[in-house]
């Protein structure tokens, strides 16, 4: 994670082929890059700059596991949305989620004498606690898929906590699989659309010290319980809107990396725009970087208000799509 950086875009409203597209967005550089705030300016150790210590939910919070200058264990939060203002707790956690609308912090730690991790859920306004759970398993990734549905990927299995339920626990939701199950590969992401139907687990590994980053996706299907196992670094759902019916398109957008060919693909995982409507499906090849030519994404996401893919990839670069047509419109190192 960037220490002070915040991208900003001005998108166009576009309509036209990928070559039209392309050719108006030639000329255009719809980025601003501004400093919100330098977390190193607020006294916190640059090495708490890093994946599982600096998590950031959305553009309200940003949580950090630091260290204090005597040396004890503390959480500091950030709450962009009241003039970037700095609350620092003693907490000796060994992670911390904070709640991407609401003043909620979720509390992970390993327990003596028990295997797994405990998992406590606060309320920081109401000082209510909304959840305790000892997880028999080692949580290795965690998220929250909605203000009440957090998401906890552990060694061998994928569960849903519904906080909105009282005395509720985390329900099993599947088995990670293939590449994604084996204990070498780091598990990066993890998401699900909003309506809780289809979920993606994406884990990096190496075969060769580093010099090339595989990546590994699982897709799975909750009504119909069913995998698919991917290649690939990054992806995302939305609601889009990808033709003039009027009803938006629930689409899966993934980066797929075989044999040294980068693709993004985009498809309509629901089907709900009607049985006459043609199925949605955009497959492209992504020009990489000459400089960069194996670089890969770190992370997807979609603009449901612009209707476009934002792609950020391991050496800085920020790749803007149109997700009707898979036509790039950026790339930029930023």
């Amino acid at each position: 994670c960037s220490s002070d950086l915040i991208i900003r875009f001005r998108l166009p409203t576009l309509h036209g082929s990928k070559q039209r597209i392309e050719a108006a967005m030639a000329d255009a550089m719809p980025i601003s890059l501004n400093t919100t705030i330098d977390l190193a300016s607020q006294g916190i150790n640059a090495a708490a700059f890093k994946h599982g210590a600096l998590t950031m939910e959305s553009d309200k919070y940003i949580s950090i596991k630091d260290t204090a200058p005597d040396g004890t264990a503390q959480v500091v939060v950030v709450d962009m949305h009241n003039n970037n203002a700095v609350n620092r707790r003693p907490m000796k956690a060994e992670a911390t989620l904070m709640n991407p609308v609401d003043n909620i912090i979720a509390l992970k730690a390993a327990t003596d004498g028990q295997p797994g991790h405990f998992v406590q859920v606060f309320n920081l306004d109401t000082k209510e606690k909304l959840g305790v759970y000892q997880c028999p398993e080692n949580i290795v990734f965690w998220r929250w898929l909605t203000p009440r549905m957090l998401a906890l990927v552990c060694a061998q299995d994928v569960y849903h906590w519904n906080l909105g339920v009282a005395n509720s626990q985390p329900e099993k939701m599947f088995q990670r699989a293939g590449k994604l199950a084996e204990a070498g590969t780091q598990i990066i992401s993890y998401s699900a659309n909003s309506q809780l139907s289809w979920c993606l687990l994406t884990g990096i590994s190496t075969q060769d010290q580093g010099r090339t980053i595989d990546g590994n996706m699982q897709l799975y299907s909750v009504e119909r319980k069913q995998q698919q196992l991917l290649e690939g670094h990054a992806g995302c759902f939305a609601n889009v809107y990808v033709d003039d019916s009027g009803v938006p398109c629930g689409v899966f957008a993934f980066q797929e990396r075989k044999a040294g060919v980068t693709k993004l693909h985009v498809m309509d995982i629901l089907k709900n725009r009607g049985e006459g409507a043609a199925p949605f499906k955009v497959a492209t090849d992504i020009a990489m970087p000459p400089e960069a030519p194996t670089d890969f994404a770190v992370g997807m996401h979609v603009s449901e208000k612009h209707g476009v893919i934002f792609m950020i990839t391991k050496a800085g670069y920020l790749f803007v799509f149109d997700v009707a047509t898979g036509a790039m419109l950026v790339r930029s190192r930023v």
